[in-house]
């Protein structure tokens, strides 16, 4: 699958894009920003991706999650809490609690090819 991350720490970014390429998965773009993952959005095919839900500047990828549903693309959302507050406006999505397990990435990964 062709992946989108979407996470402002650039430690655990760089971590995911390794451990997703190690599962034989293609990284289409890393943003840190909701700015930067529309880019990437804009100019290339995305087949899921993983939301950091909460963002820098008290920011939420929020945007981005509600682009994906419109295009019919699945998401996990990705957070260090144990539940996220989402809104009546927020899509509903798997949550990935950080930190994972690779085993739990490749879980998120099997449900959403499914």
């Amino acid at each position: 699958m062709r992946i989108l991350v979407v996470e402002d720490e650039p430690l655990l970014a760089m971590l995911m894009e390794e451990s997703l390429e190690d599962l034989g998965h293609e990284m289409v773009g890393v943003a840190a920003t909701v700015a930067q993952a529309e880019a990437i959005l804009d100019g290339h095919i995305v087949d899921a991706a993983f939301l950091d839900f909460s963002l820098a500047d008290d920011a939420t990828s929020v945007p981005v999650a509600e682009r994906l549903r419109r295009e019919g693309k699945p998401f996990y959302y990705v957070s260090g809490y144990n539940s996220i507050a989402p809104n009546e406006n927020t899509p509903e999505a798997p949550l990935l609690s950080k930190p994972f397990s690779l085993s739990a990435l490749k879980d998120a990964l099997d449900a959403m090819a499914a």
